[in-house]
């Protein structure tokens, strides 16, 4: 189990990437990020080996770990394979959702507004992955949840990637239509809205390439910590 400074360590890395403080292909030196938060190596090694589970660096032996970088081509197939894989768990859903299941996404979209009220992008971005892997998990089906897992974590990547920071990244007025067509049982209009919600998504952002802007990561680590 990741251990408290661990968790501090891995919600500031994990937040700069999300922030596009931390740029793709920018390398993330374990002395300094020890350094900077004044533990040894070991930790910062668990917490680089979890990004790296969820595809947030890319581990390059003898050479370091990275901040990952999606190619375009790369970030249209993680986006149509959600499309694939949430069309088929939200059916599931349509039919096994109970109503404490419904009460639980109703929780999810209550955070989504609390955290767009406060300006947490970062918080959005994590509830707004909970509530879709939510409907994954009332589908009943591990494979569904396992791999969307891993694309919510690279959908994650291709936004602070290719998107802006005042992107406001899934509405919740569209997770209240998604969740009121659960609640009805209506798999054909369940499944149209979540494939438009995630087109949405994907149209929102810029594949143009993008510059990469250089910082000193213990520079990065002193912002994203400070209290706003």
């Amino acid at each position: 189990m990741i251990q408290s400074n661990e968790t501090d360590i891995y919600k500031t890395i994990k937040q700069a990437i999300l922030q596009q403080k931390l740029r793709p292909n920018m390398q993330l030196v374990e002395d300094v990020i020890a350094e900077s938060f004044g533990v040894s190596r070991t930790p910062v090694r668990n917490v680089l080996r979890r990004l790296a589970y969820e595809k947030l660096v890319t581990i390059i032996p003898h050479k370091g770990t990275f901040v990952s970088c999606p190619a375009v081509t790369e970030a249209k197939e993680v986006f149509e394979m959600r499309r694939v894989l949430e069309a088929a768990a939200i059916r599931k859903a349509c039919k096994l959702a109970e109503e404490e299941h419904l009460d639980r996404l109703r929780a999810l979209i209550e955070e989504e507004h609390e955290a767009h009220a406060q300006g947490d992008m970062f918080g959005v971005l994590q509830i707004s992955g909970d509530f879709h892997l939510k409907i994954a998990e009332i589908a009943g089906n591990s494979y569904y949840l396992r791999y969307l897992e891993e694309l919510i974590s690279l959908t994650y990547v291709i936004i602070a990637f290719y998107g802006y920071k005042q992107l406001m990244y899934c509405s919740s007025d569209e997770h209240t239509q998604i969740l009121e067509a659960i609640r009805l049982k209506d798999e054909a209009a369940a499944e149209q809205l979540i494939v438009q919600h995630l087109t949405l998504i994907e149209q929102s952002l810029d594949f143009a390439e993008a510059e990469n802007l250089p910082s000193s990561l213990v520079d990065i680590f002193k912002e994203v910590r400070s209290p706003s």
